[in-house]
């Protein structure tokens, strides 16, 4: 996810729109708590007040006209900050003169809105919605694997910011592929786990998959991985 929010804080200093995100996961629970907790930490690093957060929280009752566009009056106030965020958590709920009405703001956000929607998937979302938001999907591709190891050394490196026990093991140490496979896939699932290089998921998983089929080296594949993650957080 710090991808997600670099890519975020950059085009809102540079004045850009940018398009609404949708997330999507079978524990919505969990993304909605995710995503409130990201909506924080981005208005936290602006120092912005979190006032500036407007949500339409998940009831499990239908989203109605009025109750969106209650809250696209939001959207259309004149902050004076440099963004408010506005979040619709399970937006499938939402009715489809609700969803159609939501058509225009979402193609036309205005630099000072951002629209954060959660749901499970994309079922029950109409096509002309998906078509104009950003679709980040945390669960499609599963790897149901959990190294304890390797996802103790990721979050010492992740959260402690000691990268040196990370590098040095994969470094130093003489492994076989099915190691490097077994890191890739922990670290896809610590990724989906924590919300964090969920813009890499795709890609990571695609290099896992490659790796298994021999057609690419496993060594390099995950030193490259390597290198972006302390990257990414540095």
């Amino acid at each position: 996810m710090e991808g997600i929010i670099k890519k975020i804080l950059h085009k809102i200093n540079m004045e850009q729109e940018i398009s609404p995100y949708l997330f999507l996961w079978e524990n919505i629970e969990l993304i909605n708590q995710k995503i409130s907790e990201l909506s924080q930490k981005i208005l936290h690093t602006l120092n912005i007040p979190i006032i500036n957060i407007f949500k339409l929280e998940d009831n499990w009752k239908l989203i109605s006209l009025w109750e969106i566009k209650n809250l696209f009056k939001k959207s259309d106030s004149k902050t004076p900050y440099k963004i408010q965020i506005l979040l619709i958590e399970n937006f499938s709920r939402a009715n489809s003169k609700a969803q159609n009405s939501s058509l225009k703001k979402f193609e036309e956000p205005w630099v000072k809105n951002l629209y954060f929607l959660t749901n499970k998937s994309e079922s029950w979302i109409f096509d002309t919605v998906l078509s104009r938001v950003q679709i980040v999907n945390l669960w499609t591709k599963k790897t149901n694997y959990k190294n304890e190891f390797f996802y103790n050394l990721l979050k010492e490196s992740i959260y402690h910011k000691n990268n040196k026990n990370l590098l040095s093991y994969f470094f130093k140490s003489k492994l076989e592929k099915n190691d490097y496979e077994n890191f890739l896939e922990t670290l896809i699932e610590y990724s989906k786990q924590n919300l964090i290089f969920i813009n890499y998921l795709e890609e990571i998983f695609d290099d896992l998959n490659m790796i298994k089929t021999n057609n690419l080296l496993a060594k390099i594949t995950v030193d490259k991985w390597l290198i972006r993650i302390i990257n990414d957080l540095h």
